[in-house]
C-alpha cells in the first residue's frame, strides 16, 4: 500500500497509508474535507462548552461561599482573577483552532486549484 502524498502542517510528509484513488489518506483526502471540518468543529465546541460550564459552576460556588461567609472576599477575588485568566486562555485556544482550520481549508483549496489548473 502506498503512503499518503500529502504534506502535514509541520512540513513532514504524511506517513499514513493512502486508501483512495486520489493518493491521500482519509485525513487528507479532499473528498472528506467537509466531514473532517464538521467533526473537528463539533469536537471543539463540545470541549469548549464543557470548560465554560465548569468555570461557570466553580464561580457560582465561590460567590455562594463568599455570601455564606465561608470564603474570604480577598481570596475569592484572587480566585475570580484566576478563572478570568482560564476563560481568556479558552478563548485564545478557540481562536487558534479557528485560524488553524481556516489555514488548512485554504491549503486544501490551493491543492485543488493546482491540481485542476
Amino acid at each position: 500500500m502506498t503512503e499518503c502524498r500529502a504534506t502535514k502542517a509541520n512540513g513532514e510528509p504524511c506517513a499514513l497509508p493512502a486508501n483512495g484513488p486520489d493518493g491521500y489518506c482519509w485525513a487528507h483526502s479532499p473528498q472528506h474535507a467537509e466531514k473532517r471540518s464538521r467533526m473537528a468543529s463539533r469536537a471543539a465546541r463540545a470541549k469548549g462548552n464543557k470548560e465554560v460550564a465548569s468555570l461557570k459552576d466553580e464561580i457560582k460556588i465561590v460567590i455562594s461561599e463568599v455570601k455564606g461567609g465561608d470564603l474570604d472576599r480577598n481570596d475569592a477575588a484572587v480566585m475570580i482573577q484566576g478563572y478570568k485568566a482560564l476563560k481568556d486562555f479558552i478563548e485564545l485556544e478557540r481562536r487558534v483552532k479557528e485560524t488553524d482550520d481556516l489555514a488548512a481549508e485554504i491549503e486544501e483549496l490551493k491543492r485543488e486549484y493546482d491540481a485542476t489548473g
